[in-house]
């Protein structure tokens, strides 16, 4: 029996009981409508071996006339994202579902970086009214293509030719970036970042260097540097290395927002003054790097504006039949404090 299309009817037929009873049973009543214990365990087994999957979305639907159905959105969520980055992703969830006064219910379910797959047994309407996927891979990407779903899916932070998705200019990012050096004064940059990266840093890192060469500035490729891992220790060893080279660059180009406060310390320890011996910035919108000693200088755009986004979008996509695919393309703000100057500044 193929797997998500177990019906209550094929589970009643198995044991010779009505729909009606099976489903009295699958819906927790059993109990209430004096079922024998015994009928309870038989259909709940059963069940379990012919791998039935409740229909959420549908459960709500029958929720009696004065209470509004629910919508019931699955957030499958890439588990190597920091926590703050997912809170601030479920605020800003929770912000527009009160502003659009919706009756939403939220599913999440975590996968690792490049195993999507295994969440696919449950991306069905059958459990869902809409999904929405956080941070998926190339190989999560071609598993997606490869596949046709028949609920309505947003990616976050991707772009996705084949699904309606909420990204950011990664490229224009660190094109950026490199005009703002350059702009700035500078004739040498370095970059900080991490070999475990997905698309995204990839075309921020493209976009940067692409722009640092238009613009004549040298990068050298010992001012390269990525590093394994992708916290505050990380940052710290790129960035010191970088600078216990013979030449060192001015301007420097943080890739991962938590390398950002490691490189700032690194570059503190070695005795260098911000904005006097080099000037850094980071990617992330942090509110923690506007607080902290220097407060670091960053590019990027807030998490609860993508999450919004990305919920209104499936809103959309929820309320057309065979609507095309949508997309939003967001670009990214600067804050700046003091380890590098804005555009026009000194």
């Amino acid at each position: 029996m193929t797997k998500n299309k177990v019906q209550i009817k094929e589970i009643a037929e198995r044991l010779g009981l009505s729909p009606g009873t099976v489903s009295i049973v699958l819906n927790g009543r059993g109990d209430k409508m004096r079922i024998s214990k015994e009928t309870q365990k038989r259909v709940k087994e059963v069940a379990q071996e012919m791998d039935y999957q409740p229909n959420i979305y549908a459960r709500r639907l029958r929720k009696s006339g004065s209470e509004a159905a629910s919508r019931v959105i699955a957030v499958l969520w890439n588990s190597g994202y920091d926590d703050e980055i997912m809170g601030s992703f479920f605020r800003g969830l929770q912000n527009l579902v009160k502003e659009s006064g919706e009756h939403v219910e939220f599913y999440v379910q975590m996968f690792a970086y490049g195993m999507l797959s295994e969440c696919e047994r449950i991306m069905t309407p059958e459990r869902f009214s809409g999904i929405i996927i956080s941070g998926i891979s190339d190989a999560d990407s071609e598993f997606l293509n490869s596949r046709s779903f028949d609920v309505p899916i947003v990616c976050a932070f991707r772009n996705e030719k084949q699904y309606h998705c909420v990204y950011i200019n990664d490229y224009g990012i660190g094109a950026n970036a490199a005009s703002l050096f350059a702009q700035r004064g500078h004739k040498t940059a370095g970059l900080i970042g991490s070999n475990q990266k997905g698309p995204n840093s990839v075309l921020r890192e493209m976009g940067f260097v692409d722009k640092c060469g238009e613009l004549g500035m040298t990068v050298k490729e010992e001012w390269v540097r990525e590093e394994a891992g992708r916290d505050y220790h990380s940052g710290y060893i790129a960035m010191d290395e970088v600078l216990k080279c013979k030449s060192r660059p001015t301007a420097m180009f943080v890739n991962v927002p938590d390398q950002a406060i490691g490189a700032t310390v690194a570059c503190r320890n070695n005795g260098l003054k911000f904005k006097e011996d080099i000037e850094l910035l980071a990617v992330g919108s942090k509110k923690a790097f506007e607080y902290f000693s220097p407060a670091i200088s960053t590019v990027g755009i807030s998490t609860e504006l993508i999450a919004k986004n990305t919920l209104e979008l499936l809103f959309l996509a929820g309320n057309k039949e065979n609507a095309k695919t949508m997309s939003r393309v967001l670009d990214a703000e600067y804050t700046f404090g003091d380890t590098c100057g804005g555009f026009g500044t000194n």
